[in-house]
């Protein structure tokens, strides 16, 4: 789940504060795409041995604005499972519609699509 409330955080206004959009990183981290082709090299697929740091980076557990991803509606015991579901659903398809136009570290893009979806978040 918590994937889940981060792909919904990325997409939901801070609760906490007026200004913030949504879950950004600090300038002071440099996001990388999630690529699994990283994890290969001449020996196989190592990433079915796990590794030392088991849940990789957090580095999105506090946004820009100062909050952390619970501030920007994705806790799942406020939200109850229906409606993290459905947040879940509509911040996938905004991912989605980010890598069509391929700006997912883009945290400032929007078209009309999306802010239609955002609307719905």
């Amino acid at each position: 789940d918590l994937a889940l409330a981060l792909r919904i955080a990325r997409h939901s206004s801070c609760t906490a504060c007026d200004s913030c959009p949504g879950l950004r990183p600090p300038a002071s981290v440099e996001v990388v795409l999630d690529d699994d082709d990283q994890q290969k090299s001449l020996l196989g697929d190592l990433t079915q041995y796990g590794s030392d740091e088991e849940d990789g980076p957090s580095y999105l557990e506090t946004c820009i604005c100062g909050h952390d991803v619970a501030a920007h509606g994705s806790q799942l015991a406020t939200l109850g499972r229906e409606e993290f579901s459905r947040r879940a659903r509509l911040a996938t398809r905004l991912d989605e519609l980010l890598q069509e136009a391929d700006r997912q570290l883009d945290f400032n893009y929007a078209d009309e699509d999306i802010d239609s979806l955002k609307q719905q978040m």
